[in-house]
């Protein structure tokens, strides 16, 4: 009898263990990730993977603006949080190495009720696994010191709000103390924790000429010493000896390969999801669980960096068979996605209700079960805020193998505590990721699939293929959805005759003229006989930002906006002039000028009103349009839409000028 048989005869519940990394394309968070899957498979527990990314904006993201919507796959960190898991693993100082202990608290203290065990960093209240820092880090100093006879050793120490970099630097000044060599604070270099920090290090190393070696916070830290130490013409490993931290896959293909402290993250993953195993097993769900911490050693490993010594049969000969294994797999999935782009291009309205037809295009062999959950309609999630997570989701559709199915629409509402424990997932155990669905601010769901450890490279590309195929969806939903308003107004207008005569000239929002309203009005103005010969501006206005506002804010502050509108152009002309709403954001207006008024003058007095306005409304967002204003003198040739043409070039070259919205 097997052990799943085994389980459901005596009625033993599978346990379900979420772990919560950074972004699966860092070493450590693969190599977690790899290790976790491993043992749970051993231990034959249920692993939900969370792959978020980091908790505040890298100097990167800032500058490129591509990676501006990078903060979405946090949400996941939320969707971790469910009363289904029994225990959740977080690797917080990782996800939260660009931010304060306090904004790291903040997380943390979201998981009420849910055992916790904290991977390669410790908090009081809650379990731990971490590694054992400093033998590893201790031995690489010793060796700088009593093997290679250095003094003037300098250490690039990460930030001083990262608990790691906090750590090491400490491990670091106890060894110089212990070894009879005075702490230096001016050879310890605070950086970003990352790679990014090239201009400090340069400017450090400049500082500071006489270096004899430089013991790095991390693999990363080093990755810019590098760059920075060979523009400098000092060659590592003779002028200038280095080592890291992490010993990341890079370490052995850098150049020298660089001296490290291996920290084993997939035995970090693999240890903690056993220990939670054990704490967990025969304790009831919800029970009250003593937190208890773990160590796993860490060891310097010497290479050319450090040494000055090149060791041939290191490099690289361990990894030629693993890439020969990554090629084949990176050409059998890259010809999956193409696949998966091209039946994505084949969608259309007629299956725009049918959820199936995203999950026949996800046809990848390697993943074998599939389950799309999405919210009742997109949920805004905005840079700095937290994402709350909804008390429902709705499994639109599943896969198990080659059956994918719909769910009746009473059957798709589930509470959200139940996505981990729905009656649709497989019996037998299982690892699922959960890939995150986004389009710029918008949340749309999750799709949680068995994708394979070897697979993980393709996490990001699954998620923009499925959130570019529910996005595509949902355009489609809507296009369907206007096409039926608009069949139905022709109906209407077909029953009613459209009774043109009967329409009011007033627009019902702001109370000016409508668009039919505004060229009965402006033409008659121009064939009055005493205007004969006098000098008329027409202006073309829009009002800007009117979709952000309403994405953001409501329809209600994007009527207020268009009525704002409409009285400042209203109040510019005065009672002189003609003002119509011709167009959803779009006003024109008509006014003979006096002798001695000039027609920009009616951009000032417009500006003026909605400078008022904003200051005294109290909205957090600014009311602003933009102008195009036509001069002409009346004639018996002068035709109103050529004047409004004319303005509205205008206003076309006054709208490249705006900024961005806030």
């Amino acid at each position: 009898m097997s052990r799943e048989q085994s389980k459901q005869q005596d009625g033993e519940r599978r346990l379900n263990i979420g772990l919560v990394v950074a972004n699966v394309e860092d070493d450590f968070s693969n190599k977690i990730c790899k290790g976790a899957m491993r043992a749970a498979e051993m231990a034959d527990v249920n692993l939900f993977i969370f792959p978020a990314k980091y908790l505040d904006h890298r100097e990167d993201e800032l500058a490129d603006t591509k990676q501006a919507y990078e903060y979405q796959y946090n949400a996941l960190i939320d969707f971790a949080n469910a009363g289904t898991l029994d225990m959740v693993l977080i690797c917080i100082s990782s996800i939260g190495y660009l931010s304060s202990k306090e904004r790291c608290d903040e997380v943390l203290s979201r998981f009420k009720g849910i055992p916790l065990m904290l991977l390669a960093s410790a908090k009081e209240g809650h379990s731990s696994i971490v590694y054992d820092n400093r033998a590893g880090l201790s031995d690489a100093v010793r060796y700088l010191i009593r093997d290679k006879k250095k003094t003037r050793i300098g250490m690039l120490a990460g930030s001083r709000d990262n608990m790691d970099a906090n750590e090491r630097l400490e491990v670091y000044k106890t060894v110089l103390e212990e070894e009879g060599i005075g702490v230096d604070e001016r050879l310890i270099c605070y950086t970003n924790y990352s790679s990014a920090c090239e201009n400090t290090v340069e400017a450090f190393l400049i500082e500071n000429s006489d270096v004899e070696a430089l013991v790095c916070a991390n693999d990363s830290v080093a990755q810019a010493a590098y760059q920075v130490l060979k523009r400098q013409n000092r060659v590592i490993g003779q002028d200038v000896l280095v080592t890291g931290f992490d010993d990341i896959d890079e370490a052995v293909r850098m150049t020298p390969q660089l001296a490290t402290v291996r920290a084993d993250a997939e035995l970090l993953g693999h240890r903690a999801v056993m220990e939670a195993q054990q704490m967990l097993c025969g304790q009831p769900r919800g029970g009250a669980i003593h937190p208890k911490n773990f160590t796993v050693k860490t060891e310097f490993i010497l290479r050319e960096s450090a040494s000055g010594q090149t060791e041939l049969d290191n490099i690289n000969r361990e990894y030629l068979e693993e890439y020969r294994q990554r090629l084949k797999m990176m050409l059998d999935m890259n010809h999956s996605l193409n696949i998966v782009n091209r039946d994505t291009l084949m969608f259309g309205a007629d299956n725009v209700r049918d959820y199936t037809k995203i999950l026949d295009v996800f046809n990848v062999s390697v993943i074998h079960d599939y389950y799309l959950y999405l919210f009742k309609a997109p949920r805004t999630y905005l840079p700095g805020k937290r994402f709350k997570k909804p008390e429902e989701i709705y499994l639109r559709a599943y896969r198990n193998g080659d059956e994918v199915k719909e769910l009746p629409r009473v059957d798709q509402r589930m509470k959200f505590e139940r996505m981990y424990e729905n009656p649709y997932l497989q019996k037998e155990r299982k690892t699922y990721i959960l890939i995150d669905i986004y389009s710029r601010e918008q949340q749309y769901g999750v799709l949680m699939c068995d994708l394979p450890y070897e697979y993980l490279h393709y996490l990001e590309a699954l998620c923009y293929q499925v959130s570019i195929a529910v996005k595509v969806k949902e355009l489609f939903s809507v296009q369907e959805g206007l096409l039926a308003e608009k069949e139905d107004m022709l109906r209407k207008l077909e029953q009613e005759n459209l009774a043109l005569d009967n329409i009011s000239n007033k627009d019902e929002l702001t109370g000016i003229c409508n668009r039919r309203g505004f060229f009965t009005k402006a033409e008659k103005m121009l064939v009055r006989k005493e205007f004969a010969g006098k000098r008329v501006a027409a202006v073309y206005a829009d009002l800007n930002y009117l979709k952000q506002i309403n994405d953001r804010f409501g329809h209600e502050e994007g009527d207020f906006s268009l009525k704002s509108c409409a009285a400042a152009l209203e109040s510019a002309l005065g009672s002189g002039g003609v003002v119509g709403r011709i167009g959803g954001d779009e006003f024109a207006g008509l006014l003979v000028l006096e002798k001695n008024e000039e027609a920009e003058e009616i951009r000032v007095r417009m500006k003026a009103y909605l400078n008022e306005v904003n200051e005294s409304a109290g909205k957090c967002y600014p009311i602003m349009a933009s102008l195009g204003i036509m001069e002409r003198r009346i004639t018996g040739e002068l035709q109103l839409k050529e004047l409004l043409e004319q303005a509205d070039d205008l206003l076309y070259e006054e709208k490249k000028k705006k900024g961005p919205f806030m």
